[in-house]
């Protein structure tokens, strides 16, 4: 059945949409009935033509013998008509056992950046056994795309299928072809060898013997002998890049920056080549320009100025000449955020990191680069979700769970923190990660009160720095700040001290010393005045100006405002219970009942749980001073049901002060009944004082006046007093032994 031109058209629609989806079925008939009804077109129709010779050497490309020289034809037509695309010529190329030499050669000069041509080119080169032609093409694949992963694996694996075949080479091999696929390979074996080998020149030797020992060697080892032996030899350019990139994997920053100087500019060729020999020259020549290693160069360079000496001109040197030879260089233009972040620009910092993602950075690199920048903007949400995407892709490493157990410890997820940590420091190998999952879950333990593990965990926190550090003295301030919060006084000052000697105590806690100081009646110690009125913060606004305030007032004699001020600082603190306490000592030291009760009311509201008998004891007397005696003696009793031990054995048992409290309480608040047995314990003594004796005469004598028993008592223990009793007692106890004698003894 013939077609129309127009029918013709939609079945070549059909077919390159089925092409797409790769639905060989419906392709087939649609080419079918595409051949049977060509001749609607005539020589006009040149956009069809074009469109059904690119279409049908694809569709040749579909069977399982594939027929490269019919599909050369149609591609020679493409030519013809002058609009052959790469993706033609990757389309045939791709089939590298089949392809001839002449399309790749047409196809590379036409295209000379095309990654895929020049990667299918290499492929074949490795079929035909051409390893040398095949790393070559490969190294300037790498050179035009250095973030080319594949193309990186494709080398290495050519390098070595190389090295095995020269190993076994009857003939001769060229010592610098052995050693510089070794190198590349890190084949130890055949580096062993060639240590031996005479024909190496002495930088050549270096070369090798520096390559055996960092494989074979501890990192340390490696520094220290670069620094002792081979910092003084003269070293090719690929030994101090070799030894940079060795430092930088282990993070010794300073070799970095003692191994590398500024680059050479590179030489670029000319693009200027008329057959594919030239083309051959000119793809080695760019090479051997040097462009990669210089920027990589630069990069070192700038990232020990980053992580080591903090030479922000050198680093900006290093970022504008990399940058000028490569401006979309991901590497360098992470770094040129590093450089921003250093400086505290986030914002610059945060565009200098998506362009790097955009240009090529690794989602890896990229979304622990987030990280960093998340945490030093405190967006602690944030956090969570870059390492959520991160673990969405890769495995969780101690960065990404530490960055996880800290940001959910900053919003308060305590149990899940403390979970996600645990899981950090047991699940991985220790590194400078865990100093940090020691750290964070410290404070964990310190709002738990848990200060047992609080220590052990500082104590395995510090051992990854050097003593007396700002690391160490941080964790030191820390700790200061927790004895403190232990009232433990004596050992606070103690840190502190040992902080200020090393010139590194936390600004913030000079008012602490100073307290503990005036409080423990020690010397300031030498370079810390005392503190004045010039010490106060004139607009507090945080717990820890509210905090210091409170302490200087303290210091210097105003009690009642140091306890407001401590009050502040309570409703401000995460753990409010350690304020609210020291508030209360300084209002009692003010003499401020009011204020005293006003404390300890808000105390037992927000934090009953941190009472303890050194604020309860008080409470019951303040009550009293408050005339509210019925609230004083229901304190009292709960103070001796609270603390028992505390009560009846290490409280002083000559002052009686409990019962002497209830004693009051019931008689002010009108409790006969309760007056009356209280008063009748201090009797209970040895040697019951004069004045508790003289009160219960006269209780008797006002309510219990034919008691005779009792008064008898009463009396008859009085008259042994140092203080003689009076006319009238002394009748009275005579009446009351007259009375006995005739009423019991007649």
């Amino acid at each position: 059945m013939e077609l129309t031109k127009e029918e013709v058209v939609r079945h070549l629609e059909q077919a390159e949409q089925a092409y797409v989806v790769q639905q060989v079925h419906e392709l087939e008939q649609h080419i079918s009935a595409i051949q049977e009804n060509f001749d609607v077109f005539s020589n006009s129709d040149t956009s069809v033509y074009i469109r059904y010779y690119r279409l049908y050497m694809r569709f040749l490309g579909l069977f399982k013998e594939v027929d490269v020289s019919a599909m050369n034809t149609y591609l020679e037509a493409l030519e013809a008509e002058g609009v052959v695309e790469a993706s033609d010529y990757e389309c045939i190329c791709s089939y590298y056992k089949q392809c001839p030499q002449e399309i790749y050669e047409k196809a590379l000069m036409a295209f000379s950046y095309n990654e895929n041509l020049h990667l299918h080119y290499a492929l074949k080169l490795n079929e035909e056994r051409r390893f040398g032609e095949a790393i070559e093409v490969l190294r300037y694949v790498l050179e035009c795309y250095p973030e080319s992963t594949e193309v990186r694996f494709l080398l290495s694996e050519i390098q070595r299928e190389y090295l095995d075949d020269l190993c076994i080479s009857e003939e001769e091999v060229p010592v610098n072809k052995l050693l510089n696929l070794a190198s590349a390979t890190h084949n130890i074996s055949v580096l062993k060898g060639l240590n031996l080998d005479p024909r190496l020149t002495q930088a050549e030797q270096y070369h090798t013997q520096i390559q055996l020992a960092i494989w074979q060697n501890r990192s340390v080892e490696v520094r220290d002998q670069w620094r002792a032996e081979w910092k003084h030899l003269k070293l090719e350019d690929r030994t101090r890049i070799l030894l940079a990139d060795y430092a930088k994997a282990f993070m010794i920053y300073d070799m970095v920056a003692e191994v590398l100087v500024y680059p050479e500019t590179p030489e670029f060729p000319e693009e200027n080549y008329s057959d594919f020999s030239a083309y051959k020259s000119y793809m080695a020549a760019l090479v051997n320009a040097g462009w990669q290693r210089a920027q990589h160069q630069y990069y070192l360079i700038g990232k020990s100025c980053y992580f080591y000496s903090n030479d922000l001109k050198k680093m900006a040197y290093c970022l504008q000449q990399g940058l000028t030879l490569n401006p979309k260089n991901p590497l360098l233009i992470e770094l040129k955020g590093k450089f921003f972040f250093y400086q505290g620009d986030y914002q610059e910092a945060a565009k200098a990191f998506h362009a790097a993602f955009n240009n090529g950075l690794s989602v890896t690199d990229y979304l622990q680069t987030l990280m960093d920048l998340n945490d030093r903007v405190r967006n602690n949400e944030g956090i969570l979700q870059v390492v959520n995407q991160f673990h969405l892709r890769h495995w969780p490493n101690a960065k990404s769970i530490c960055f996880k157990g800290f940001a959910l410890a900053k919003l308060g997820h305590d149990a899940q923190a403390l979970a996600v940590l645990n899981e950090g420091i047991e699940g991985y190998n220790q590194n400078s990660f865990h100093a940090w999952m020691y750290y964070w879950r410290a404070i964990l333990h310190k709002r738990n009160k848990n200060y047992d593990l609080f220590f052990q965990d500082i104590e395995r926190e510090v051992q990854f720095y050097k003593e007396g550090s700002s690391d160490y003295c941080n964790s030191m301030n820390l700790s200061m700040e927790v004895l403190f919060e232990m009232a433990d006084y004596e050992k606070s000052y103690n840190y502190a001290c040992y902080c200020h000697e090393q010139g590194k105590l936390d600004p913030e806690l000079y008012p602490v010393l100073q307290w503990l100081c005036f409080y423990n009646f020690k010397e300031n110690p030498e370079g810390v005045r005392a503190a004045s009125e010039g010490d106060l913060v004139p607009n507090p606004q945080t717990f820890i100006d509210y905090r210091n305030n409170g302490l200087v007032y303290w210091i210097i004699g105003n009690e009642t405002v140091a306890a407001e001020s401590l009050v502040l600082a309570a409703q401000n603190a995460s753990d409010a219970g350690v304020y609210y306490k020291l508030a209360f000592i300084a209002a009692r030291a003010a003499f401020d009942n009011t204020l005293s009760l006003n404390i300890y009311d808000e105390l037992k509201a927000r934090v009953p749980e941190d009472r303890t008998w050194e604020v309860d004891y008080p409470y019951p007397d303040l009550l009293l001073k408050a005339n509210r005696y019925k609230e004083a003696t229901a304190a009292q009793i709960n103070l001796i049901a609270s603390y028992p031990y505390r009560a009846f054995f290490d409280f002083p048992k000559d002052i009686n002060y409990l019962a002497g409290a209830l004693k009051r309480s019931a008689k002010e608040a009108g409790n006969l009944k309760d007056y009356i047995r209280y008063s009748a314990m201090f009797l209970s003594k040895e040697s019951p004082w004069e004045i508790d004796l003289k009160e219960h005469q006269e209780i008797t004598e006002d309510f219990y006046k034919e008691e005779l028993f009792l008064r008898h008592n009463l009396l008859q223990t009085a008259s042994h007093l140092e203080e003689p009793l009076e006319e009238l007692e002394i009748s009275a106890l005579e009446n009351i032994k007259s009375h006995f004698i005739t009423t019991y003894f007649a």
